[in-house]
């Protein structure tokens, strides 16, 4: 006859439901923890050429508001190609910026405008853009947009810039990729007009045919005015 206050031999220690759960708990977010990846860095080379990829785009201005899924390719040298995608996916509107000149296509209607870079970005943005200065700021290249391009910048305390101006335009850095350099998030304005870009992926010098920044436009395209495509193109 056992003892009062023995156990069994053989017996077994009765489980608690609660603490059970709790370490499973804990041990399932140890997992996830673990397995949770690193950010990614990305830090463009010295000698750089060519960008290109893909971003969210919003704008907001006196017509209204937008949001588009932006695909973009750009050479150093100012010349930037920009596909713009709605948000099933369907090409919406080709942009190419050719130094001082640019060219928008509307595929779907078959019609295309064509004449100073300004007048198209200055309705994206409220102040002129160039395609070499966007690129710029894309690739994080700061002191050549305040030597070439008149650009003044504010940086932290550890010297990164967060956010710069020029002629009444300006933009602020929301967030980085690591190390620090490249801009993830940036958000433009001016006057009126509030844009704002994030970029999902980036890479460096994977060079483009030369025809992939210059306008192709399928026989039987008509040419419009900008007072006729002007705000149509974001629709």
């Amino acid at each position: 006859m056992p003892q009062a206050g023995g156990s069994k031999r053989g017996g077994r220690l009765k489980s608690n439901p609660a603490i059970l759960f709790l370490w499973l708990g804990w041990l399932c977010l140890l997992a996830l923890v673990g397995c949770r990846p690193s950010p990614m860095r990305l830090v463009p080379p010295e000698r750089l050429d060519y960008l290109d990829g893909q971003a969210s785009f919003s704008l907001q201005g006196p017509e209204g508001a937008a949001r588009f899924r932006l695909r973009f390719y750009c050479r150093l040298e100012d010349q930037v190609r920009l596909e713009l995608f709605d948000p099933l996916g369907r090409l919406q509107t080709i942009v190419w910026l050719n130094g001082e000149r640019a060219t928008l296509h509307l595929p779907e209607d078959r019609v295309f405008w064509e004449d100073e870079s300004r007048v198209l970005t200055s309705e994206v943005f409220g102040r002129e853009l160039p395609g070499r200065e966007l690129t710029r700021i894309i690739a994080g290249r700061w002191s050549e947009l305040a030597a070439d391009d008149g650009w003044q910048f504010r940086v932290d305390e550890s010297g990164k810039v967060v956010s710069g101006k020029r002629d009444g335009l300006s933009f602020e850095i929301k967030e980085t990729f690591a190390p620090g350099r490249v801009p993830k998030t940036v958000h433009f304005s001016s006057p009126d007009y509030s844009v704002r870009m994030r970029l999902l992926k980036v890479n460096f010098n994977r060079p483009r045919p030369e025809t992939i920044f210059r306008p192709s436009l399928p026989a039987g395209t008509r040419k419009l005015e900008w007072e006729e495509i002007s705000g149509r193109w974001k629709k």
